[in-house]
């Protein structure tokens, strides 16, 4: 006899949901197709011996009733293996491709239920466990900045002021006198005039000097004298970047958990879910009914065949009478029945949970409030951008730090250490070459 198969209906659950919806249909409906056909011609063989036995036992019958019981110790014997038969393999490989069917059915309700649901999941309290590491970052970022500001931005505005203003000075004393004001004899010079005149000329431009020196040389003094803040600002600009690549990394780290969120548990995605299983459930039960159908009429004739069995082993008086009562015998199909469900439930309501990052609704949902000094990236996931997110130092600074007496150049015969100028530096330029000044803060950018 032929053992029915175990039903492979189940793949059809278990198709991504992200699949073409057309494609799937087509390539569901066909697959059920198949299975429905293997299973109708698996069990056509069965069901035509069972047919062939039927008629046997029949003639088998019709063939004692002529004979008057001759033969009956050789009929005996068949008809045990007849019912042997029935009992070993036919009953058996009803009930089990039955069984198998139910299991079909129960486990394609159950199947209902398990697409994911973003109303479901517990990772929301996650996301806000990172997303408060990310802004407490910030908060840390922004006040690093404040304190740079304050430190190598503000103060140095006001020495580089202080330095113009001295320079200012002196560029506005080193101009060459005018003669015809100047160099005039002041009337009622005592005699000998020349001599008085040359004397005063002297004195003048001797005071004149001595005080364009005087400016000259604090001018020179204060272009020579670097900013003091210019070590701890080296190192303040590499720490502030320190951090903010930190800041970076974690909010890569809250974006991409956000991302593969979005991308597995959405409205879309579990409706898509939702009505594909929705789909292999309503064949499942069609596949099922007709499976059940043709059971049934097997387990009838099986029924048949065993209660012939019996009449043929009567007395020859009772033959007629129990065939008759076979023929005329209601057998119950309750042994091969199924349980239905019924129909499948509506889809559930939802609603989205996890955003995508990169998006307007996104970024107004987590990054509200975020420092102004120290906002987050504008995308640091996959879900929006092609390639892998890596904050790094920007070009305009020498990062990361390294302390001025590890900067050292070494000669064969001496050993020189170095302070390096901080990165974000511009040279402060001559003030003679114009009215402005510009200052190292304009080299730096957050």
């Amino acid at each position: 006899m032929v053992t029915m198969q175990r039903s492979a209906l189940w793949v059809l659950a278990f198709f991504p949901c992200c699949v073409d919806a057309a494609s799937l249909r087509r390539s569901k409906m066909t697959f059920i197709e198949e299975q429905m056909s293997m299973q109708m011609k698996l069990m056509m063989p069965e069901r035509a011996t069972l047919n062939n036995i039927e008629a046997s036992v029949l003639n088998m019958a019709k063939l004692r009733q002529s004979k008057h019981g001759e033969g009956g110790s050789n009929l005996t014997g068949f008809l045990d293996q007849i019912q042997g038969l029935i009992d070993k393999t036919m009953k058996t490989n009803i009930v089990t491709r039955q069984n198998q069917t139910q299991l079909d059915l129960d486990s394609a309700w159950a199947n209902l239920s398990t697409c994911p649901h973003p109303n479901d999941t517990d990772f929301v309290d996650t996301l806000a466990e990172l997303d408060k590491g990310h802004t407490e970052c910030r908060t840390t970022q922004d006040t690093m900045w404040s304190t740079y500001k304050q430190t190598c931005i503000t103060e140095r505005e006001i020495f580089e002021n202080e330095k113009k203003a001295i320079c200012d000075q002196y560029k506005s004393i080193n101009v060459f006198p005018n003669p015809t004001t100047t160099c005039v004899m002041a009337e009622g010079t005592a005699v000998p005039t020349i001599g008085n005149y040359l004397t005063a000329m002297e004195e003048h431009f001797t005071k004149k000097h001595e005080t364009l020196k005087e400016w000259k040389d604090k001018c020179d003094t204060a272009l020579a004298t670097p900013f003091p803040g210019d070590p701890l600002c080296f190192e303040k600009v590499c720490t502030y970047y320190d951090k903010k690549i930190d800041c970076d990394k974690k909010q890569a780290t809250f974006e991409q958990k956000s991302c593969d969120l979005h991308r597995t548990y959405r409205c879309s995605s579990y409706m898509s879910c939702y009505d594909q299983r929705k789909d292999v459930y309503g064949n499942v039960v069609s596949l099922a009914k007709e499976s059940e159908v043709a059971a049934k009429a097997e387990w009838r004739a099986v029924k048949r065949i065993e209660c012939l069995i019996n009449a043929l082993r009567v007395a020859e008086s009772e033959l007629e009478g129990a065939i008759d009562a076979c023929k005329a015998k209601r057998h119950t199909t309750e042994a091969v029945e199924l349980t239905y469900r019924g129909d499948p439930p509506a889809a559930r309501s939802c609603q989205e949970v996890y955003l995508q990052p990169g998006s307007a609704v996104f970024s107004s949902t987590w990054y509200t409030g975020m420092p102004v000094d120290a906002p987050a990236a504008s995308c640091a996931s996959s879900c929006c951008m092609a390639e892998a997110f890596n904050p790094t130092y920007p070009s305009t600074v020498t990062c990361p730090y390294v302390p001025a007496s590890a900067v050292t150049t070494t000669t064969t015969t001496t050993t020189t250490t170095k302070q390096a100028a901080p990165a974000f530096m511009a040279n402060s330029p001559s003030p003679f070459l114009g009215s402005g000044m510009t200052f190292g803060a304009g080299m730096f950018s957050r």
